[in-house]
């Protein structure tokens, strides 16, 4: 996707400029490389995650389909350069809604 699809698609979808951002700045998967979908949120919005980069990780197709399927840490086990960012995101407060 250019900068002007992630724009219309944050947009359209609700998700902020720093969520807008991050995506821009991380085109590949962080596990693997190839292009990446919108990026995953490693605390959820409804449970208080934010759209800081702390919290998002860019992930293709593949990847994004296996962290919901096994879960976070253990995605974070078998991708061992995500694994500190996955557990910090965890363990970070949550954040009130509209914030």
């Amino acid at each position: 996707m250019n900068r002007d699809d992630i724009m219309i698609y944050c947009a359209k979808h609700h998700y902020s400029a720093a969520y807008a951002s991050y995506w821009m700045d991380h085109v590949g998967c962080e596990a693997c490389g190839v292009p990446s979908e919108p990026p995953h949120h490693v605390r959820t919005r409804a449970a208080g995650g934010s759209d800081n980069a702390s919290n998002l990780l860019a992930l293709c197709v593949k990847h994004h389909r296996q962290i919901h399927d096994i879960g976070d840490e253990r995605f974070g086990t078998k991708h061992p350069s995500l694994i500190n960012k996955i557990v910090r995101a965890k363990r970070a407060p949550a954040v009130k809604a509209g914030i």
